[in-house]
């Protein structure tokens, strides 16, 4: 959710690409962006999805094991809403007023970006969409490090839960990620001095806007409510492979939280692929077999894929622009 050197190495090409984003002419890859964009996007699924079709289908094809992929799709959508809900909550603390239809749009826009290699394509939709909507580009910047920062944070806080099963009595170093996150919610302050650290060592200026305390605690909640349910999917996987539920439940859900949290630094993979599968497996042979842990984190990639493109297209064509008649301009 190392943390301040990789926020600030994110940051460094986006304010770099906000200094140019408003050049007298635009230029050729400006105009060519809004078509680049998507088919990289649709490209980093496929990359995502492929050689994983097999052993989807070999899950989907028993009977009995319809009911838990469906709570899967559904737990992890429920956690892309959440996601949505902390960044929203930013936004609406720092900047200025964003209709729900438009904000939604940038998220989701800017979110299915995360498939392409690089932080980068993110916020560089963030940076042209939140223009064009009225957000100035340092707000901009300063909500992707911010929300950056608490769901990596909030991640490596639920993520000891898994501890106890996976690595034992040596787990108790792990509390410290929890005791963290816990002081940046009793002074939320200490937040934007951590951003500012970061922007320090990218040699960029520090975040110019502040986030209530309120704000950043409100974005927290939802940050760890979303790692919460989305490891529920994983725990529907993994009962379905034979995993014993309650010992399953905080391997699950700490484990999909710590890995996705760790894996999200990666930035050179798209959507941290292969890194957060390596961690998946760390936790899930506590409670399974070799290949079935396997299995369970190859079919995690694919639930989670399915369901964030599910969630993201449909949240696209609901807010399609309207146009008028009378009115060709698009409206929010």
């Amino acid at each position: 959710m190392t943390l301040t050197t990789a926020a600030a190495a994110e940051t460094a090409p986006a304010e770099e690409a906000a200094s140019a984003a408003t050049p007298p002419k635009p230029g050729l890859l400006r105009r060519a962006l809004p078509v680049l964009f998507p088919v990289a996007v649709v490209t980093g699924i496929a990359v995502a999805l492929y050689g994983r079709a097999g052993e989807l289908a070999a899950l989907v094809l028993r009977p009995d094991s319809v009911p838990y992929l469906l709570v899967a799709l559904a737990a992890n959508a429920l956690a892309v809403l959440f996601s949505m809900a902390t960044w929203r909550t930013l936004l609406a603390d720092l900047g200025p007023g964003v209709p729900g239809r438009t904000a939604t749009r940038i998220y989701f826009t800017s979110y299915l970006g995360k498939y392409v290699p690089g932080a980068v394509w993110g916020v560089l939709a963030q940076l042209r969409m939140g223009g064009a909507a009225g957000v100035p580009a340092p707000v901009v910047l300063a909500v992707f490090l911010l929300n950056l920062i608490v769901a990596v944070l909030t991640g490596l806080a639920v993520g000891p839960l898994a501890a106890p099963w996976t690595i034992g009595a040596e787990a108790w170093w792990l509390l410290l990620p929890g005791a963290v996150t816990l002081a940046f919610a009793v002074r939320p302050g200490l937040l934007h001095r951590l951003a500012s650290a970061a922007a320090r060592l990218a040699r960029r200026p520090a975040p110019g806007t502040r986030a209530s305390d309120r704000g950043m605690r409100r974005a927290m909640a939802s940050a760890t409510a979303s790692w919460a349910v989305g490891g529920l999917h994983l725990w529907a996987l993994a009962v379905m492979l034979g995993a014993p539920p309650l010992t399953a439940l905080p391997v699950c859900v700490g484990g999909f939280a710590l890995a996705t949290a760790a894996a999200s630094l990666v930035v050179v993979l798209p959507d941290g692929w292969g890194a957060r599968e390596a961690l998946l497996l760390l936790a899930l042979t506590a409670v399974l077999p070799w290949q079935e842990a396997t299995a369970v984190a190859v079919a995690s990639r694919v639930v989670c894929t399915l369901s964030e493109v599910l969630v993201g297209g449909a949240a696209l064509l609901l807010t399609l622009p309207r146009r008028s008649p009378t009115d060709p301009k698009e409206r929010t």
